[in-house]
């Protein structure tokens, strides 16, 4: 028996198989044999034409030798790629070397800081492991804290944080869904600059009445900004096309601030406050596509979120602020070396004061809405601006600043205590382990209470300005006792003694609130509805949770009281509609209490609810499993007991564009006479 298939005669034929399907596109169709030589067969080479072979995948001729040739570009690539690498890090040291040099032969005095940087950093060179990462990207950049921006155009970044009503010109390649546009009509209203006066008028208001407690700009910028656009404007027949558009920003953003409690009149067309908005961000794309400073964008970014603050329908203050501290990392502002310190003091004074009005918009978002910390404190080392600085041109803004920064120590201890107290952290381990709550309460008491004793000298301030208010203060500081006191995750069942000095500071605060809104002493409504609404909350949490505070608290007082919540939470709710929520939401819940002591004091112990509850759960986004009938006291979460999660529903930003502010003013626009005194 034979074998079937003879293997001698079976290999010459897969050999003549496999020359035929890898034979050359060329060898192919001319039938005739190919040698498979590499990379270019006998024919071809012989011939002078490409050898290529066919690709199934691709369905295209390719040369033999694709592969290789790809593997040469990549190796290519690479080398150039390294050798650009070392290109750019040799420019930037000669670079370096020459602006140090060059410093060195100039008078000190016009010395700028990144020369003093550069050679700070030259001469000590352990001053490279302080710097803390702050590395010059290029020759002609400022300091930088670890590396590089993203590449995404910053511009449009930052307007996508802005709910615009207003055109804004972009480049044609940008995506129409990068600019969060408001759903209601466009409105293209922009406003015409006021009278020279009038201006003057509005810059006094903003710096009095609006930004003292988040300072970015100083009173002398503003003033050599409004004369250098009054001067091109007014030189050049009343026209801003000669106008520096850094210089018309800031002059319209204060506009806007200064004017944002002057709604329209009868409705009739947008406020001016929002039409000055609507001209400053005009110039937004091409100042910060194109701004010569950083610091110079920051202020903008800034100023964007303090009209925010006051008008939170406009736009994202979160997402504003989160842009903003991230330039701060950036420009490192968050640390200071011996090179940053060495800076003239103007220069100082800016990075201190934009960075600490940055801090402040973090912690106003932090501790309100309970989220987590931008930047832990532990991560910064910056001081505090200088009140006696050139920039302070009177005693009054000397005094101010110095109100800002005793504001600034305060937001400290506030995070502090959040870091402590309302931190979620999964457990402690030994790299980040928990306090020690009985050592650090005892710690932080007596440093709350002598900030308070430390509070400047009201009376050195302005008497129009926030910081002359007595209520201010004290609403500010009782803030921060129920921060510490009041039930939380660390602590979910506080003591006797912490529940009475919450109930008390509740009352206290609810009185100080309402002081300042019958005064119209408050801007940032939303914070304060957060602050009033809490102040509420606690003074009946405190009522159904401590025997020994309701044996103390008299029925009248506690009624005054929730009466004084109620009506201010109605009176804020006309400025901002989202109170009104609050409001419902308190009133049900203090008529219930109300209704279940005066039962109390008639000898009937047992609550007299009714349906009290189930009406207030309609209001708030409670836990359903955290109300029990059968437990009266147990009618707030405490799994963890975190006031957030229900304040957030309550109290986002307005949906609604309705106009915010106290009634209508005559219009200086129109008007060259108005007095703000």
């Amino acid at each position: 028996m034979g074998d079937p298939l003879p293997r001698t005669p079976n290999r010459p034929l897969s050999n003549r198989l496999s020359r035929s399907t890898n034979a050359c596109v060329r060898c192919r169709r001319r039938k005739q044999r190919c040698d498979l030589r590499y990379p270019k067969c006998s024919s071809c080479e012989a011939a002078q034409v490409p050898c290529l072979a066919y690709d199934s995948e691709k369905q295209a001729e390719i040369p033999r030798n694709y592969v290789s040739i790809l593997e040469a570009e990549v190796r290519q690539l690479k080398s150039e790629l390294e050798s650009l690498r070392r290109q750019s890090v040799s420019t930037a040291i000669t670079s370096a070397t020459s602006n140090s040099t060059q410093a060195g032969q100039d008078d000190h005095s016009d010395s700028s800081p990144m020369d003093t940087s550069v050679r700070s950093v030259a001469s000590d060179p352990q001053e490279v492991v302080k710097s803390m990462g702050l590395v010059m990207l290029e020759s002609n950049s400022q300091p930088r804290f670890m590396g590089t921006s993203s590449g995404v155009t910053f511009a449009k970044m930052v307007l996508a944080c802005v709910k615009a009503d207003v055109a804004i010109p972009m480049p044609s390649s940008a995506p129409k869904s990068s600019l969060r546009m408001t759903a209601s009509q466009p409105s293209n209203v922009s406003s015409s600059l006021p009278p020279r006066h009038a201006a003057r008028q509005i810059s006094d208001v903003y710096f009095r009445y609006r930004t003292p407690h988040v300072p970015v700009l100083t009173r002398a910028k503003v003033d050599e900004v409004l004369e250098r656009v009054y001067g091109a404007f007014e030189s050049h027949h009343h026209s801003l096309s000669e106008v520096d558009e850094r210089d018309l920003f800031i002059a319209y953003i204060v506009f806007a601030v200064g004017l944002c409690s002057l709604p329209a009149a009868g409705g009739s067309r947008p406020a001016q406050s929002e039409g000055c908005f609507n001209s400053a961000l005009r110039c937004v794309d091409k100042l910060m596509s194109y701004s010569p400073s950083d610091l110079e964008t920051l202020t903008a970014v800034l100023l964007l979120a303090q009209y925010i603050a006051l008008n939170p329908s406009k736009g994202s203050l979160w997402q504003l602020t989160g842009i903003a501290l991230r330039l701060c990392v950036d420009l490192g502002l968050h640390w200071e070396t011996e090179a940053v310190l060495s800076m003239p003091r103007a220069v100082l004074d800016e990075r201190r004061r934009l960075f600490w009005a940055t801090y402040r918009f973090d912690r106003i978002l932090v501790i309100n809405l309970g989220r987590p910390f931008s930047i832990v404190d532990q991560s910064i080392k910056c001081g505090f601006p200088d009140p006696y600085s050139a920039e302070n041109t009177g005693t009054t803004d000397s005094h101010n600043q110095r109100m800002a920064n005793h504001i600034i120590s305060l937001y400290k201890l506030e995070s502090e205590i959040k870091h402590v107290l309302y931190h979620q952290l999964q457990g402690g381990t030994l790299a980040y382990p928990r306090a020690n709550y009985p050592l650090w309460i005892r710690d932080v008491q007596p440093r709350l209470y002598a900030w308070k004793d430390e509070i400047p000298d009201i009376s050195k301030a302005d008497p129009d300005s926030i910081y002359s208010q007595q209520s201010w203060w004290d609403a500010r500081w009782l803030n921060a006792i129920l921060l510490l006191h009041r039930p939380n995750p660390l602590v979910p069942h506080p003591t006797t003694e912490s529940l009475q000095t919450c109930f008390d500071a509740a009352c206290q605060l609810i009185k100080a609130i309402k002081t300042l809104q019958r005064d119209g002493r408050i801007c940032v409504i939303w914070q304060w509805v957060h602050s009033l609404f809490l102040a509420g909350l606690t003074m009946i949490f405190c009522l159904w949770e401590s025997p020994d505070v309701r044996e103390k608290a008299r029925v009248l007082d506690i009624m005054t009281t929730a009466q004084d919540c109620a009506s201010t939470l109605t009176a804020l709710a006309e400025r901002f509609p989202d109170a009104s929520g609050c409001r419902d939401a308190f009133e049900t819940l203090s008529a219930a209490t109300l209704k279940w002591l005066v039962a109390r004091d008639q000898g009937n112990c047992q609550p007299a609810l009714g349906n009290e509850i189930s009406a207030l759960r309609q209001h708030m986004p409670f836990s359903t499993t955290a109300w029990r009938t059968d437990e009266p006291t147990s009618i707030f979460p405490d799994e963890p007991f975190e006031f957030a999660e229900y304040l957030i529903a309550a109290s986002q930003w307005p949906t609604s564009n309705a106009d915010l502010g106290t009634p209508f003013l005559q219009d200086i626009f129109d008007t060259p006479n108005t007095d703000f005194g």
